[in-house]
């Protein structure tokens, strides 16, 4: 027998269904015929999904001036450290 493939919006409903319930993860699993593993693979997976816009709040703005306002030695630099050791570097030299 094939293995029955979810979509996205049923993991989600399948995730916020065993939160609900008494159960235990495993016990939730064997009661509608999932696996542990990938359970909590997509419960994971979805939970990262939510959290960049659960941290909206967080960003900081600030103003550039127009470009027909800026000195010409007018110089910037940002730098942005990512998950995983990724850094990313903008800037414009004068």
């Amino acid at each position: 027998m094939t293995p029955k493939r979810r979509t996205r919006e049923q993991w989600q409903k399948l995730v916020d269904k065993q939160a609900a319930s008494e159960l235990s993860v495993s016990e939730f699993c064997a009661q509608h015929a999932l696996t542990v593993s990938n359970f909590y693979l997509w419960r994971k997976k979805l939970s990262d999904d939510s959290q960049p816009f659960a941290q909206q709040d967080n960003w900081l703005a600030f103003d550039m001036p127009a470009s027909g306002n800026q000195s010409a030695g007018a110089t910037w630099e940002i730098e942005l450290t990512l998950p995983g050791g990724v850094v990313l570097r903008m800037n414009r030299a004068a």
